[in-house]
């Protein structure tokens, strides 16, 4: 039994550093996709007018809703995980403890980090699980809180990456509108 405490112990911690280092990053990009979005946006209404503006306000608009929104789904998919640990570690448990195979393997994912390194990065560790998302929707009924961890985590960097590349987007056409104001 005590091997399936420790396995237990090394998930939860594991798990837990994973979520921290992804909620402290999924922070920061919230507010970098946020001040660029809005400013960018913001600018886009000054320096524009006419029919061009009403196409701006819809396209800007919901280019900058979809870029916040999805830096906002991931921080707050990323925050459930640490609020449900205690659910998770009893899940964990119960998983082990039957011996499910599928079970075991998605566990087993959280103890081995991407690059053999403590400092890997929020996206490399979170790539690196992406191929558990089928095995944690399909594999482990009745574990939601675990299912909803690896789900949090494995989606992380496909809505970083929409977030950032949006983002990317709206602070190229920020000098574009500074000239159109200063002319």
């Amino acid at each position: 039994m005590s091997d399936i405490d420790g396995r237990v112990t090394r998930t939860i911690s594991t798990l837990t550093l994973i979520a921290d280092r992804v909620t402290r990053f999924s922070g920061k990009l919230l507010l970098g996709v946020a001040v660029v979005s809005i400013g960018s946006f913001l600018l886009g209404l000054a320096a524009l007018e006419g029919g061009i503006r009403n196409v701006w306000i819809v396209l800007g608009g919901a280019f900058g809703v979809i870029a916040v929104g999805a830096a906002l789904i991931a921080r707050w998919r990323i925050g459930g995980v640490r609020r449900q640990v205690p659910a998770i570690a009893a899940e964990v448990r119960t998983l082990l403890t039957e011996g499910r195979r599928d079970a075991v393997e998605v566990i087993e994912q959280f103890h081995a980090p991407a690059g053999g390194g403590e400092r890997d990065s929020v996206i490399v560790v979170s790539r690196s699980m992406s191929g558990l998302r089928g095995v944690a929707r399909h594999g482990l009924a009745g574990s939601e809180h675990l299912v909803k961890a690896v789900t949090a985590i494995t989606t992380f960097p496909g809505l970083a990456a929409i977030a950032v590349l949006i983002s990317v987007v709206f602070a190229l056409l920020i000098p574009i509108f500074l000239l159109a104001l200063a002319l």
